[in-house]
């Protein structure tokens, strides 16, 4: 049987890093700043994706056997295209994706739901780190790791479902992490975005946009664990501004808000049920002390 084709530097450096300027930093306590693509690929720590797409899955498995637990048979997910492991043998494991995923765009979110389920589900598989933030990883190139490479050809999403890949994920922004934040970030501010769009519908587009932003903002330094980079939530925000602002009317909100006061609730029936009977009191009160 002839042997399976593996990634290589080359295939690495041209295909499957994707910034045209990524971040990147030879030491996390002096920051980390952009540049060229040729400087960048001589740091220690790269970005491998951009704010706006995952290219790839990048997971942090703080074990010392991590190698082991990324390619030993039998395991329960696909061999990692790439493994990047230091001296103490804790390493970065990532899967390259043939079809990178828009963490930005509030109209297509489910993609990014099964990213992120696809991702909580490797990192239960080699018991990755929850707190990884995922924005750098160690740079496969770099002489500080050793790097074992897998498959040469990338994954599509559901080539990387596991047996632990979680049917749903929890809601709460204090147990997001990952991807999670990205969808727990959609998820809240495009809610509380609907809901004010009435009151802020005659606003410039400007003074909307960074109504939006401040929300966004707000939940990601306040609710998550590691915040997501600023530029990130600064997409999110504007996407979710954006596509409220394209897509709700006048009319089309007070039909929404005309749908949703038919549709009834077991909550509604006890809460009018409740009025009633304040009311009927209420009249009995009056008609007593006539």
């Amino acid at each position: 049987m002839p042997r399976m084709a593996t990634l290589t530097d080359d295939r690495w450096a041209g295909e499957v890093l994707l910034p045209y300027r990524p971040y990147a930093t030879n030491d996390y306590t002096t920051g980390q700043r952009r540049r060229s693509r040729d400087d960048a690929l001589l740091m220690k720590y790269i970005q491998h994706s951009p704010h706006a797409l995952i290219g790839s899955i990048v997971i942090d498995c703080d074990h010392p056997d991590a190698a082991m637990r990324a390619f030993e048979q039998p395991r329960d997910h696909p061999a990692p295209s790439w493994v990047a492991q230091s001296p103490s043998g804790r390493a970065h494991l990532g899967w390259w994706l043939d079809s990178p995923v828009c963490r930005t765009d509030s109209a297509r979110l489910k993609p990014l739901r099964f990213a992120q389920r696809v991702e909580a589900g490797l990192r239960l598989s080699v018991d990755g780190d929850f707190s990884y933030g995922g924005m750098l990883t160690k740079n496969p190139i770099h002489p500080s790791w050793e790097t074992i490479y897998g498959p040469s050809e990338p994954y599509s999403l559901r080539d990387l479902v596991t047996p632990l890949t979680p049917r749903q994920m929890p809601r709460r922004p204090d147990r997001a992490a990952g991807l999670g934040r990205n969808v727990t970030l959609f998820d809240t501010a495009r809610k509380w975005t609907y809901r004010q769009w009435w009151s802020h519908r005659d606003d410039t587009d400007r003074v909307w946009d960074q109504l939006v932003l401040r929300y966004c903002m707000e939940i990601n330094n306040n609710e998550f664990a590691v915040p997501l980079p600023f530029r990130e939530t600064m997409s999110t925000a504007y996407s979710i501004s954006r596509w409220t602002r394209r897509n709700f009317t006048e009319d089309g909100f007070r039909a929404i808000q005309s749908a949703r006061g038919r549709i009834t609730t077991p909550a509604k029936v006890e809460a009018n049920r409740k009025r009633r009977t304040r009311i009927e009191f209420s009249a009995l009160l009056e008609a007593a002390t006539l």
